[in-house]
């Protein structure tokens, strides 16, 4: 991370002096070999590591098994068990001060000690603490299932030691979540009409996590992050779209963590930027249409066309679905990934009714609609409501686990699909005959619509594999929702969802339903109000995932 008074290396980086290429001596990597798609070695001194005893002298090439012939086997302690991974022997550096590489080697394997990854060996205490908390922690957080060989983003842990932007965004977003594990429970809702049991802040669990630094901590590597992405999509090729792609993910996840707020935007114009050049074979200089995509890319192409639906809740102007993921791209492949992997849980067939929505125009703004409009609207609410939870879970759903819970699947699936139809008929006007409760002709009804969301999260506890998958839904019930005790069951869901993640986000739905209920009821009794409306006049941009 950047500190004030840093000054250049004295020297080319370990790249350059082999290559014999002129060095420019930048910070924290060398630009030249950040723009030939290689690692930088950087300026300090190379770990190797040698399998003999000694590098010299009369012991060098010798295993330690040789050299203890003559000891006492008795006096010796027990070496450590192959299933043991927390202790290894010793190590010794022997400093060759001609070559600045320090080989390290193995001595009496009877005196234990911590071991420290390699892939951390070089980090200050708290960065191998935020990466391990990354992995232990988040890396659960972003997926729906995480089992071995099941999440790409875990894979993505080993490849910081190679790419520091990668290692500096995963830290921030750990940072900050430490940062949030410190934080008491949400402030407690007005419409909370009973205290609720506080819930015990997770340090005072056990945690020994590092609280007193850790919004600095994360700030700071959000910064680093962000100065390295800036170089980093100066070139954009093969070997480094994904690793700038899931870093720009990435930053999306800690705006989330922090708040839900306003950042995310710009990332997402930048996602969209960079899955754009997947559109043009000699974008990247590869020919796309033909190749199988990675599951690394699979997973983010997924991620971010749920971003794009979500940051669209409260806006209909970002524009087609081709605008974000090109036609040469098997779309069907990613929605069916994002179904099954992606934390939102939302069945591929309803995501598909979603993105047809961004075509039609948002008849809120003429506050009035068209024949158009409402039969475009009209259509789609129709194919939402033909939408089967129990059928598409039988007979289309294809889970990862053998363990998978499709009861629970059928619950939040069936609760997104009245979340759609919400999100749907929100881009009418309320007098619309489609959704007006006085009309005889109104497809849906939106009170019933959050009762039915609020039913089907009700059978959705903290520990069910898809307990993270109601915010959204949840927040849009909240939205509709008239009933005072309804409103407290929501509250009270959030909070729960709160101890479960201690992502910022969630902080945030409790925020704005507060505002969403307020201006509601200060509406004149019978007045059709629409709250979107009001959360548009906040000015706030809100992701809520």
């Amino acid at each position: 991370m950047p500190t004030s008074g840093l000054s250049l290396p004295s020297k080319a980086c370990h790249n350059c002096r082999r290559r014999r290429w002129k060095c420019d001596r930048s910070l924290p990597v060398c630009q030249k070999c950040l723009h030939s798609g290689v690692e930088c070695l950087g300026y300090g001194k190379l770990f190797l590591w040698n399998r003999g005893v000694a590098s010299r002298g009369k012991m060098m090439g010798k295993m330690f098994e040789e050299t203890r012939q003559k000891s006492d086997m008795e006096s010796a302690l027990p070496l450590p068990s192959s299933k043991d991974n927390s202790t290894v022997t010793q190590l010794e550096q022997n400093v060759i001060s001609t070559s600045d590489v320090v080989k390290v080697h193995h001595v009496d394997p009877s005196l234990q000690w911590t071991l420290i990854d390699p892939l951390v060996r070089d980090l200050d205490p708290h960065s191998r603490y935020y990466l391990s908390h990354f992995a232990m922690k988040l890396c659960g957080d972003i997926v729906i299932n995480d089992d071995p060989g099941q999440n790409p983003m875990r894979d993505l842990v080993p490849a910081t030691s190679m790419y520091p932007l990668l290692r500096h965004v995963m830290v921030a977003n750990s940072a900050f979540h430490v940062h949030n594990l410190s934080r008491q429970l949400v402030i407690q809702s007005r419409y909370q009409e009973r205290q609720t049991t506080p819930i015990t802040p997770y340090y005072q669990t056990g945690f020994d996590g590092p609280f007193q630094s850790s919004y600095r901590d994360a700030l700071l590597s959000k910064q680093a992050g962000l100065s390295l992405l800036s170089q980093s999509v100066e070139v954009v090729n093969q070997w480094n779209f994904d690793i700038i792609l899931a870093a720009v993910i990435l930053f999306i996840n800690y705006d989330l963590i922090e708040s839900g707020k306003d950042s995310w935007k710009v990332h997402f114009q930048g996602a969209r930027k960079l899955i754009s050049l997947l559109g043009d074979a000699r974008g990247l200089g590869i020919q796309t249409q033909h190749l199988p995509m990675s599951k690394l890319r699979t997973c983010l192409l997924a991620d971010s066309i749920v971003f794009f639906i979500l940051g669209s809740t409260l806006t209909f102007s970002n524009g087609s679905p081709q605008q974000l993921i090109p036609d040469t791209l098997d779309l069907d492949t990613i929605l069916q990934y994002a179904e099954t992997n992606n934390y939102l849980s939302c069945p591929a067939p309803l995501l598909r009714i979603m993105l047809k929505s961004f075509k039609i125009p948002d008849a809120r703004i003429f506050e009035t609609t068209t024949p158009f409009i409402e039969d475009q609207v009209g259509s789609l609410l129709e194919e939402v409501l033909a939408f089967d939870a129990v059928v598409w879970a039988s007979e289309s759903f294809q889970p990862i686990s053998p363990h998978e819970n499709l009861s629970k699947r059928v619950c939040i699936a069936s609760a997104h699909r009245a979340a759609v139809c919400l999100y749907i008929a929100r881009v009418l006007p309320t007098s619309s005959p489609l959704i007006s409760p006085s009309s005889p002709t109104a497809i849906i009804n939106l009170s019933y619509l959050a009762s039915d969301i609020v039913y089907h999260l009700s059978y959705l506890n903290p520990g069910d594999t898809v307990f993270k998958s109601i915010s959204w839904a949840l927040f849009l019930a909240g939205a509709e929702s008239d009933i005072p005790a309804q409103r407290t069951w929501i509250m009270e869901k959030l909070d729960a969802l709160w101890k479960e993640l201690y992502w910022g986000y969630v902080r945030t739905v409790k925020e704005v339903l507060e505002l969403i209920w307020g201006y509601k009821d200060r509406a004149a009794r019978g007045e059709n109000v629409c709250w979107i409306e009001e959360v548009r006049r906040m000015g706030t941009e809100l992701l809520i995932a």
